[in-house]
Order: C-alpha cells, then structure tokens, then sequence
C-alpha cells in the first residue's frame, strides 16, 4: 500500500471523526421515532423542564434561553464512557408556538397542528445528526422544543442546551436527599414535591452538565435498617469485649498476680532500695 492511498484513507478517516461525511455522520433522525406518540406538560414557567421515567425521560425546552447551535438550530448531545460526544438519541420531537401551534411528526413528515384542530405539512421541523451531536432545525426562535430520550439506572447525567431556570422531576417515590445514597450537581436551588414527584429546581442554572443520582424510598428504609444492625453489632461488640476484659482483671487477682505500678514508681529504681 503506497504513500498516497494511505494519506487518503487517513484523510477519510478525520473526516469521519469530525462528522462530515454521510457514512459516519449526518444521519438523518429515525422518522419512525420522531413519530413516536408522547404527551409534555408545556405549562411551565421554567426554561428547561425534565421529567424522569423508568427508561427515560422528557425535556421542554426554551429554544429562546439556548446556548447551542446557530438561530435555527439547537444541538443535543452526551458522552460516553470515556467522555467523548456522542448525539442524543431523541423521539417523540415536538415544537410548540408561542401561539399554540405544535408541530410534530406524523408517520414520518413533520406536520402542524393548530390550536382549532386544523393540520398541515411543514417542512419547518428537522433532524440531523453529526458524529457528535444531533442538530434540530426549529421552526421559529420563539417557542418549546419537546423531545423524549433514553436512560438506563438510577442517575441521568444532561448536558444543559439552554441556560436559565431549570427543573427535574424525579421518579414517584425516589429522592435524592441522603448524600450517602444519591448525589446532585450542581446543589439545587429548591426541593418540592408536586403530584407525588420530588421536584430539584435550579433558578439560575449556568453548568456544563447536570447529574442527578437517586435512590428508592425503599432503599433509605433498607440502609436505615442495615445502620441499626450494624449499630447493635457494634454495641454488643464493645459489651463482649468490656465483659471479657472484667474476667480476666477478675481472674488475675483471684491468682495473686496483682501487681501495683503505682507505688513502684514512688520508690527508687530496683537495686537501689
């Protein structure tokens, strides 16, 4: 293999990485998933709105506070285990108008509803993706993007796209209080619970990255439990051994081996008596 092939395979290559070509990147976002069928609360006053599930979670954003993209587009993304970018796997796309109208897509082609009940096409509503992130084309520079995206375990770690006010809704009977148990950063501003859900709200949120740990009500009755017997454990230790230490002070005077250092230090050395 010659010199120069191998300098284009290379070349190739970075391009790839820097997701520019259409075999690693550009991949336009599955219709069939952005058809995905889901419901989002938009009557929020916060600029970024995240409701946690059993396998994923929901995000209405301002596309008005965004901090990513271009004046019509946003960018979504995480990283991976070794922290490089990947592009947010994202479905149920939505985009609500200041006014009502919400496009979403139907059977793959982005359509609008309006608020009387009418629909129409649009090509308004776009996705495609980088090696790195995934682009939104939006519809308009005022309004609430919607979208549904994948999580596995008790933590989901955001990568903010807008800045401003911020809340997550946890689980129905997670928390995240015990810092033994669950971790938050950056700290919330505030913790209510609204319909059964414990709400983290930040008023000003300016972090690269959200991460919310949490654990079961369950799992705080369950360490709870486990401390009590390690506690007693603990207590019948120190009882075993006190008792212990009390028979064999019992025991060596019982055999006359007493011996007191007290009064052997008021004396001379040995020898010297």
């Amino acid at each position: 293999m010659n010199r120069r092939l191998l300098a284009t395979l290379a070349f190739v290559f970075l391009l790839a990485l820097a997701g520019c070509t259409t075999i690693l990147g550009n991949d336009v976002g599955d219709p069939a998933s952005l058809s995905a069928d889901a419901q989002y609360d938009y009557d929020t006053e916060r600029d970024a709105s995240i409701t946690i599930n059993r396998e994923n979670y929901t995000a209405v954003y301002n596309v008005s506070a965004k901090v990513t993209g271009d004046n019509e587009t946003i960018e979504l993304w995480r990283t991976n285990a070794l922290t490089l970018e990947t592009p947010l796997e994202i479905s149920a796309l939505q985009f609500r108008y200041p006014n009502g109208t919400v496009v979403r897509y139907v059977d793959g082609e982005p359509v609008a509803i309006h608020e009387d009940g009418t629909e129409e096409t649009t090509d308004a509503l776009a996705v495609n993706t980088t090696r790195q992130r995934t682009i939104v084309h939006l519809p308009a520079e005022e309004g609430q993007l919607a979208f549904t995206a994948p999580k596995t375990g008790k933590e989901l770690i955001i990568r903010p796209a807008v800045h401003g006010s911020y809340e997550i809704a946890l689980p129905p009977d997670r928390d995240a209080q015990i810092p033994l148990l669950s971790r938050v950063r950056p700290p919330n501003d505030d913790r209510v619970v609204v319909d059964g859900r414990v709400q983290l709200r930040w008023e000003q949120l300016d972090s690269p990255a959200i991460a919310v740990q949490w654990y079961l009500d369950r799992d705080l009755w369950l360490f709870g439990g486990l401390a009590a017997v390690a506690g007693l454990v603990g207590v019948l230790g120190v009882i075993y051994y006190y008792r212990k230490i009390q028979r064999a002070a019992k025991r060596r005077d019982e055999e006359g081996i007493d011996v007191d250092y007290e009064d052997d230090r008021k004396g001379p050395p040995p020898g010297m008596r």
